[in-house]
């Protein structure tokens, strides 16, 4: 935590385009950022997906009137807030909003009010049929009602504790919400055969908190308390916009007209009653992973998620702009059928994806510097 005593300058926009970016807020940082008079106030960096990292500034405990906010859109999430009942956060141990760990610190070290750090480990594949063992017996001790958790992470955990035939029952919680990255259907599948409860997906980001919750009825619906967004067409045809995010949720960085660089996928309806209504069909992935600048990495998810529900885990690693490697983990740990292979190819056909396949099961997919997992990937 620091002190620090800036002349003030009006909300940073970027005088240079419409939008307000990621490249825009780190340059010359935090001086676009100013406060009028001295106060406390603390860094934080954002995770990024791969290594596009950026540093923030907000006050100490920023999180707790975020999770205020946000919970306050779900009846189970408001009762755990207010009654702070337990809270397991299940996600990368490279940083998980308040806390990194460079080390393997005990549980008791790991607990944070109400809430429970349960991951110590950066990359989930080094995770030891003793590490799965520990990381369930603590998951029991603590009886979490709410576990907030990335998907890939949790579901590696499960799928670990299935390989090493540990039989051991896990406490079921109230409600799990999946967050910090890209949620696939296999994935979201797999984890729900585990967890008979209800699970929600949940949008947000390190700079302006969480911006999208999954409602009943499966769509995402805004959490609306200081943030307001608007949906920039990037390929209508195809149902994507991109997120452009008004938040005046930290006083330090109010940001206006911020481009997150995040898609959503809104039909014609949706886009046009989103002023009004806030709702989109789901997340559907990076600006930047766009292919041809109509093809979403959810569009890709939908067609091997139609084919077989047996993928855990896979990356579309591109060589070159017509050949890419299809790496994938299995649940039953097999190669995909040859009818398989070419239902996939024969989809991808139809959306007009015009790269070659290659199909290569791995035993593991490993994150990025930032702790997260990447479904698209190019080499070129």
């Amino acid at each position: 935590m620091e002190k620090s005593k800036i002349m003030q300058l009006p909300i940073y926009k970027n005088q240079s385009s419409e939008f307000l970016t990621k490249k825009d807020i780190v340059s010359n940082f935090p001086h676009n950022f100013n406060i009028n008079e001295e106060k406390n106030y603390e860094y934080a960096t954002t995770s990024g997906t791969t290594s596009d990292r950026m540093e923030i500034i907000r006050k100490p405990n920023w999180w707790n009137d975020e999770y205020k906010r946000t919970y306050s859109n779900n009846k189970k999430l408001k009762k755990c807030y207010n009654e702070k009942l337990h809270k397991i956060i299940f996600t990368t141990a490279q940083c998980s909003n308040l806390v990194c760990f460079v080390e393997k610190p005990p549980m008791e070290k790991r607990i944070f009010g109400n809430t429970l750090y349960i991951n110590n480990t950066f990359n989930p594949w080094d995770w030891t049929k003793n590490d799965i063992r520990t990381m369930i017996k603590e998951f029991n001790m603590f009886k979490p009602y709410y576990l907030d958790a990335d998907p890939v992470y949790l579901g590696i955990f499960l799928y670990l504790k299935d390989k090493y035939n540990i039989k051991t029952k896990l406490h079921c919680p109230k409600i799990i919400t999946l967050s910090y990255e890209f949620v696939t259907r296999n994935m979201r599948k797999f984890i729900s055969k585990h967890f008979e409860t209800d699970i929600k997906n949940l949008y947000g980001t390190t700079e302006f908190g969480y911006a999208f919750l999954e409602n009943e009825s499966g769509k995402m619906q805004i959490c609306k308390d200081l943030i307001s967004i608007h949906l920039l067409p990037v390929c209508p045809m195809n149902n994507i916009y991109s997120i452009v995010v008004d938040s005046f949720k930290n006083e330090y960085m109010p940001l206006i007209n911020y481009r997150v660089g995040d898609l959503v996928l809104a039909t014609k309806e949706e886009y046009e009653k989103f002023e009004q209504n806030g709702i989109v069909s789901e997340m559907a992935g990076r600006e930047k992973d766009l292919i041809d600048n109509r093809i979403s990495f959810s569009m890709l998810d939908n067609i091997i998620c139609s084919v077989t529900d047996k993928i855990l885990l896979y990356q579309f690693y591109f060589i070159s702009d017509n050949d890419c490697h299809f790496k994938y983990i299995s649940t039953d740990q097999r190669e995909l059928s040859k009818l398989e292979c070419n239902t996939i190819m024969d989809k991808l056909e139809d959306i007009n994806f015009k790269c070659q396949i290659h199909f290569n099961k791995v035993d593991e997919l490993t994150p990025e510097i930032s702790g997260k997992f990447s479904i698209v990937k190019k080499q070129i």
